[in-house]
């Protein structure tokens, strides 16, 4: 698979997504990340609307956090979200986060709900998956043949 303009976010998201509730502690959510091997996740009210996506960037901005308190998930978070749909492009998703400077893109699905996450990893592996006539010669895990 490569990235061509035929290629739809649909084909390169993740659709099992880890997400977190506003309420939980920063200190858990940080843990959660961490845990589940992620950089940010969406942030969904008990409804499953999404109110936001939190970062590991979001957690480590001394200007997000107040000395003195416990913050949590709400107080942290960047609110709203940048979204896309499953059938947009995937190059749409990769211009956004190129512009925006994120590495996550919700997708939505076909009623406004969360259908998947789109990562710059996702991005990353469709790369790496394109046609094998293309990739240098060698196991393009080992660094020595990497060009």
């Amino acid at each position: 698979m490569t990235i061509t303009p035929a290629l739809k976010i649909a084909d390169i998201m993740t659709r099992e997504v880890f997400t977190l509730s506003p309420d939980l502690p920063a200190d858990e959510a940080a843990a959660s990340l961490a845990a589940h091997g992620v950089g940010g996740a969406p942030v969904l009210e008990a409804d499953g609307r999404i109110v936001g996506i939190l970062s590991r960037t979001d957690l480590t901005d001394p200007e997000r956090r107040r000395p003195g308190t416990s913050p949590t998930v709400r107080d942290l978070m960047t609110p709203g979200m940048l979204a896309l749909r499953a059938s947009d492009t995937a190059m749409n998703a990769v211009r956004l986060m190129v512009r925006e400077e994120v590495h996550h893109v919700i997708v939505l699905g076909e009623r406004g709900e969360l259908a998947g996450i789109v990562t710059s990893s996702d991005v990353l592996r469709a790369l790496v998956a394109g046609d094998p006539e293309d990739a240098p010669a060698g196991d393009p895990s080992d660094p020595a043949t990497i060009h």
